[in-house]
């Protein structure tokens, strides 16, 4: 006979491991979930992920993205978009398949991407300091505003979340396989999964690593990285020959002179200021100051205080202990690697530094938790004194042996508050600083595309073509979200043709070009902001 659901075993299997990831899931899901469909898509970027989404969703055509307004193409008809690999537009539309065609579905994947992100933080501080450095690293992380605000953070219907954690996965994962090679295995497929949803600019995990591989490079000849080489090149590879076998030069010119030469040179977007050297575009060293001044792209001062705070302890650790923290000083090394990767390689935008958020979580982390412990108390006393003692390694392993006595119940009793207390503290910490950040509102534009895209689908016959007159102040941006909200063929044409084909229904044209319109129209919805149209001629 099958035994009963005992309440008494699942409350004994239950841990503080347990306790604290629910404590990271419940703060995910309140500041990540709730809402998250209620802004309109952005203009930039989200409809050029959205829309190639939501066309896959209709014509079941999922190799070949494509989106009706190309911003790097004057053609309003569906044309390929290939400056970035389909991975995002997959998971996109496999959540609009399951949840509608929806923003709030659009939006999940980088949403679970943020969960993921915090989930390595957690591991990577449980493991390299313990679980409350675990639990304040992900908790940073899921209220950093750059995360969570942010244009392209986890609630942003973009790449730069899910490119985060499979980029960090691939990090964590190889660095882990100096000493177990079994995990490079998981390190390639995270590897293609990042290149897969951003290509070239997964590099820059590639840089980070670079100084273990070379470091390590006999813990790696193993059949374990010749199989991970081999899993990267299956997951990446075939799209990109797929792609490139059946557009061509065309997939040459969007995908690496589009989104990376250009880039790289500073043709698609000039520099604030001045940068350091000439071949750069985007001075990330002179903005370093901004690290302090809230609330994005960099950091809150809490956040920049509390890595500088990081930093000081990890020296203070190394200089006591010698090399026996070579992971904190790899999470040194990671954090720093990724602004110094964009800065000379031709980041443009502060976005890219999303990656960094990852190590620098926790690192941040290990503050509240030295704190708790004692080490910073430590510190401070020693450094009064003006001593420091070296512990050997060999007595840290025997003071975290298994085979210490086990504590007595009121030891652990005493433990167990002083654990929830620190779960307390810092779910505190956490609402405070959430409620003084001021979110930013929808921008006007978005919302009119939203009302613009939402009368086209109710009033406009699904497959009629919507003619549009570019010219005056209506541009091709102004059009960019709303083929989300109504997916109806956008056909370019002319003032004249509007006048004198009588075929033509439907037409969005400049509002301060109305006059012009030498035909009887009914206007269906206005734009107040993009002084943009939506008309109707009456059917001949």
């Amino acid at each position: 006979m099958a035994r009963g659901w005992d309440l008494n075993s699942v409350r004994n299997r239950l841990t503080v491991h347990h306790g604290m990831v629910a404590v990271i899931v419940a703060v995910w899901a309140l500041l990540y979930l709730n809402g998250l469909g209620d802004h309109p898509l952005r203009v930039w970027d989200e409809s050029r992920y959205a829309n190639p989404a939501r066309h896959m969703v209709g014509s079941g055509s999922w190799l070949d993205p494509r989106i009706r307004v190309n911003t790097h193409s004057p053609d309003l008809g569906l044309t390929p978009r290939l400056v970035k690999p389909p991975l995002v537009y997959w998971l996109q539309a496999t959540s609009m398949s399951a949840f509608g065609i929806t923003t709030f579905a659009t939006r999940l994947p980088s949403a679970l991407a943020a969960l993921g992100c915090a989930g390595v933080v957690y591991r990577v501080g449980q493991r390299t300091y313990d679980y409350r450095a675990g639990l304040a690293g992900a908790l940073v992380l899921l209220v950093f505003p750059g995360l969570l605000l942010g244009s392209h953070g986890g609630r942003a219907a973009v790449t730069d979340t899910t490119l985060t954690l499979f980029g960090s996965l691939f990090v964590w994962f190889t660095w882990r396989g100096r000493n177990r090679p079994r995990l490079l295995v998981p390190a390639g497929l995270c590897a293609g999964l990042a290149v897969m949803t951003k290509g070239v600019a997964a590099g820059v995990f590639v840089v980070v690593l670079l100084p273990v591989l070379l470091r390590f490079a006999r813990s790696y000849r193993t059949p374990w990285t010749v199989a991970a080489v081999v899993t990267t090149i299956v997951v990446a590879v075939p799209w990109h020959l797929y792609t490139w076998l059946r557009h061509g030069d065309e997939f040459v010119e969007q995908y690496f002179l589009t989104a990376v030469a250009s880039r790289v040179e500073g043709e698609m977007t000039g520099p604030p200021v001045e940068p350091i050297f000439e071949f750069m575009n985007y001075p990330y060293f002179r903005f370093a100051v901004d690290l302090f001044v809230p609330p994005y792209p960099y950091a809150l001062p809490a956040f920049g205080l509390g890595l500088l705070s990081a930093l000081v302890l990890i020296g203070w650790l190394v200089r006591r202990d010698g090399l026996a923290h070579q992971e904190k000083l790899f999470l040194v090394w990671w954090a720093a690697a990724v602004p110094l990767t964009f800065a000379v390689a031709g980041g443009n935008h502060p976005w890219y530094l999303i990656p960094m958020y990852v190590p620098g979580a926790v690192l941040v982390g290990y503050v509240p938790a030295a704190v708790v412990d004692g080490t910073v108390g430590t510190a401070i006393c020693r450094a009064s004194k003006g001593t420091v003692p070296r512990v050997p390694v060999v007595t840290r392993v025997r003071q975290r042996s298994r085979f210490q006595p086990l504590a007595t119940g009121s030891e652990r009793t005493i433990s167990a508050v002083r654990t929830a207390a620190y779960v307390a503290v810092c779910l505190v910490v956490t609402v405070l600083l959430v409620t003084s950040y001021a979110p930013g509102p929808a921008e006007p534009h978005d919302r009119d595309q939203r009302a613009i895209g939402d009368a086209v689908a109710t009033e406009v016959p699904a497959e009629e073509p919507i003619h549009v007159w570019i010219g005056g102040s209506l541009d091709r941006p102004d059009l960019m979200a709303i083929p989300f909200y109504a997916d109806r063929p956008l056909v370019d044409t002319s003032l004249e043709e509007l006048c004198t084909d009588s075929r033509i229904r439907y037409a969005i044209v400049p509002s301060a070009n109305r006059d012009c319109l030498d035909r009887s129209h009914s206007v269906l919805v206005e734009s107040p902001t993009q002084d943009v149209l939506v008309v109707e001629f009456p059917s001949q």
